[in-house]
Parts: structure tokens; C-alpha cells; sequence
């Protein structure tokens, strides 16, 4: 028998969506995050509160995808959807930290957080390519 995906083994659509409400909510507390850069900034105290639920749905699509499910990612590319916002990779370092969190609120197991995390870490080069010079 074919050992279950990440995607079921974490829970399925309810278990991802619920991880992915929390974790996103703590971002905007965080203040290594929200205060890192002006564009940061902007985005999480005017842009973010509004499109709140719209970003949620599409990290919650993402990681579901990435983890195996029925699911397929559709929104932007993720170079381009951080390009502009600066991200440096002391910031994404924090972000994955909070994802860390939130994970272990849910009591996520170790294997899985960790199969987890290293799907968000393989998109840092991507997500933080705007903070270099000339991203």
C-alpha cells in the first residue's frame, strides 16, 4: 500500500486551511515582519487587511498543493508576486519561523512540519529575489 501524501497526512483541505488562517494573522503581529521595509509595511497595515481573505485561500491552495493534494496552485508566480515587497532573507527566515509556530500549535508531527517547511524554504531564492539589486 502507497504510503498516504503530506496533504492527507497533515489532514486534508480543513487541517491546511486552519494552519494557514493562523499563521497568516500572526504575520501581521509580528513586528521583524510588518515593520521590516516601507513596502512591507504598506502592504500589511493598508493592502493586506483587505485582501486578507483573497491571500489566505491562495496560501491555502499553495500548500495544499505543494503537499500532494487535489489541488493546483493558480496564482501568481512567486518571484513575481514578492518582487516588489523587498523581502530579504532575515524576513523570510521570520516568516518560516511563525509557519513553525503555527504548525506546532496544531501539533502538527515533526516529520510533517518538517516536509512542511522545507516546501516554503525551497521558495526563498524566488521570494526574496526583490531584495537584492536589480531582483
Amino acid at each position: 500500500m502507497a504510503e498516504k501524501s503530506l496533504y492527507e497526512r497533515l489532514g486534508g483541505i480543513f487541517a491546511v486551511a486552519a494552519v494557514v488562517d493562523s499563521f497568516s494573522d500572526q504575520l501581521l503581529k509580528n513586528p521583524k515582519i510588518v515593520d521590516a521595509n516601507p513596502a512591507l509595511k504598506e502592504w500589511h497595515t493598508v493592502k493586506f487587511r483587505e485582501r486578507m481573505p483573497g491571500l489566505k485561500f491562495l496560501r491555502t491552495l499553495w500548500v495544499a498543493s505543494v503537499a500532494g493534494g487535489p489541488f493546483q496552485y493558480t496564482g501568481e508566480e512567486l518571484r513575481d508576486a514578492h518582487r516588489d515587497l523587498r523581502i530579504t532573507p532575515e524576513v523570510f527566515d521570520e516568516v518560516v519561523a511563525e509557519l513553525g509556530k503555527a504548525l506546532d500549535h496544531f501539533k502538527v508531527p515533526q516529520r510533517e512540519k518538517e516536509e512542511v517547511l522545507a516546501a516554503f524554504n525551497a521558495q526563498k531564492p524566488d521570494v526574496t529575489a526583490g531584495s537584492k539589486v536589480g531582483g
